[in-house]
């Protein structure tokens, strides 16, 4: 019992730091052996060919520029709209109208700017109708174009909502008696912002710029939807030589997500390095939040910009949906062979996903949150790992073991994976609400005799509701949205919407992709409030939390 009590911290750690460290550590020194691996031994040839090859170079450069680029105008126009308009936000309808772009995968949200913004779209039917433009030729070309302007678009419009989702929290306890303070000493604004408010809005705006950059730099499906023929960025170039036609090049493509990773881990490694000082002159610095609030200016305008963001897109696709689809063609999607056992199995896939998410996200999160340990520094870096490593190359690292392990086209295979997307994001929500709730009342519960189960249902449970809507909303996006890892574990056998969706986009008709494009959405929505009422009935206190 002594042995358990003083282990407990790692004993609850350890199934994450497992999961984590056998896919990820595994999957990586896989994908690096594969790529030196030569027939007469182990070779950095591979390397040295493609720092020297111009297709590798300019995809690498492309790649840089478009993560750079996306990410600084996410962060930026996150933290602008949300420090305008967090008070618009408070309320659960603004909230959802704010998040609500979340519930899309990254290249169906590509699909719908496409359907507003490309030659053929919205903007440049309502510019040739005011006689601005001749015809939609004239119109600028913004998707599959050579500066991955479309790509950037998709990006920034899917990024602001998650750096408005990491912010709000912040702006929601930050205190307004500060600023008064700095006011009332003869401080003007700019002071009141250095001084009040970036110390607890710098950390945050660090960690949204390393997640959304690492995202970027390693993703496939965007670039592949909307990206040109040349350059392309590098994971799409990765994928096209591990599939492709020609074996021997399937040593460039481990050799180039290599490349990619290194690049990801030291601008991050950087990034620190140089906000070293600030970031421990912030944290020694930081007060008391008190919970009072000011009404920033221009509060409504930043939330009409917000709506205008979420509702145009959506009402297009909408709109597109109903008008272009006749009755026959809803019945011909509704008759398509296979769509109904695809919603199915993505439905089983996101359930099983949460469920696993809860199981191991829950007991790490609260070590997290309530414990201090040595080398908790070191544990934070690994749990962000999945986040920060390409899952690209894990996967591709994998892939052989998966085949040989029987996981590779089976269900199970496809679960495993999806945990590496979504177990980071979990236990971060999960570790604010165990930090919020504090450790007090658990205390005071197991020294009047309360079991781990009545601490866990009466006070925590409660408590921690909204954390936990937010993981299954999150959770269910995230995985019905993985085209990538599904394709590649799942192959031919394990068959989701993202499978059936993304071979349609380039032949389908619009009616018929924006009919799709609406399941992506409704999907999370059911899976939330199936489990809602599970919520409603195992929660006691019903009426005293929101």
């Amino acid at each position: 019992m002594k042995w358990f009590k003083k282990s407990k911290v790692f004993l609850m750690l350890l199934p994450v730091l497992l999961l984590f460290g056998l896919l990820i550590g595994y999957g990586t020194v896989a994908a690096f052996l594969e790529s030196i691996q030569t027939a007469d031994g182990f070779s950095f040839d591979v390397y040295r060919e493609l720092l020297q090859q111009d297709l590798f170079i300019d995809s690498f450069f492309y790649s840089l520029k478009i993560a750079l680029v996306s990410t600084v105008l996410s962060v930026v126009i996150g933290f602008v709209l949300i420090r305008a308009a967090y008070p618009k936000l408070q309320k659960l309808f603004p909230r959802f109208v704010a998040w609500l772009p979340m519930l899309f995968p990254h290249f169906v949200w590509g699909y719908m700017l496409l359907l507003l913004l490309g030659q053929t779209g919205l903007m440049s039917d309502m510019l040739v109708a005011l006689g601005i433009i001749d015809s939609p030729e004239t119109f600028p070309i913004l998707f599959k174009d050579p500066y991955g302007i479309g790509i950037i678009l998709s990006y920034v419009w899917k990024e602001v909502p998650f750096v408005m989702l990491l912010l709000l929290p912040v702006y929601e306890q930050m205190s307004h008696t500060h600023k008064e303070n700095v006011y009332t000493l003869g401080g003007k604004q700019f002071a009141a912002f250095r001084y009040v408010e970036w110390p607890y809005v710098f950390p945050v705006l660090l960690e949204a710029f390393v997640i959304i950059f690492a995202f970027i730099f390693s993703a496939y499906e965007v670039p592949a939807l909307l990206g040109a023929t040349y350059p392309k960025m590098v994971p799409v170039l990765s994928y096209d030589w591990f599939f492709g036609s020609d074996w021997s090049q399937q040593s460039y493509a481990f050799a180039a997500m290599i490349l990619t990773t290194i690049v990801i881990c030291a601008f991050v490694w950087l990034m620190l390095v140089m906000t070293r000082k600030q970031r421990l002159h912030l944290h020694q610095n930081a007060g008391v939040r008190d919970g009072s609030r000011e009404k920033p200016r221009f509060s409504t305008i930043a939330f009409l910009i917000i709506t205008c963001m979420t509702m145009i897109p959506l009402l297009l696709v909408v709109w597109t949906s109903v008008a272009s689809f006749s009755s026959d063609e809803w019945r011909a999607l509704i008759g398509m062979p296979g769509l109904g056992a695809a919603i199915w199995t993505s439905i089983l896939i996101s359930i099983i996903v949460i469920l696993l998410n809860f199981l191991l996200g829950v007991p790490a999160a609260k070590v997290m949150a309530h414990h201090a340990f040595p080398g908790k520094t070191a544990v934070s870096t690994l749990l962000l790992l999945p986040i920060l490593i390409p899952l690209l190359l894990v996967v591709m690292g994998i892939h052989v073991a998966f085949l040989r392990l029987g996981l590779a086209n089976h269900l199970l295979g496809v679960v495993i994976v999806h945990l590496l997307p979504t177990l980071p994001y979990t236990i971060k929500i999960l570790q604010a609400g165990f930090e919020n709730i504090g450790s007090k009342q658990e205390a005071v519960a197991d020294s009047l005799g309360a079991s781990r189960f009545e601490i866990y249902r009466s006070i925590y449970l409660p408590q921690l509701l909204p954390s936990i809507r937010s993981v299954i909303f999150l959770v269910s996006a995230i995985s019905l949205g993985q085209y990538l890892l599904t394709a590649m574990i799942g192959g031919g056998n394990v068959t989701t919407l993202a499978i059936y969706y993304f071979p349609f986009t380039g032949s389908a008709n619009d009616g018929l992709i924006a009919s799709f494009s609406l399941l992506f959405a409704l999907i999370p929505v059911l899976i939330w409030l199936a489990f809602e009422l599970i919520l409603w009935v195992i929660t006691p206190y019903k009426g005293g939390v929101k």
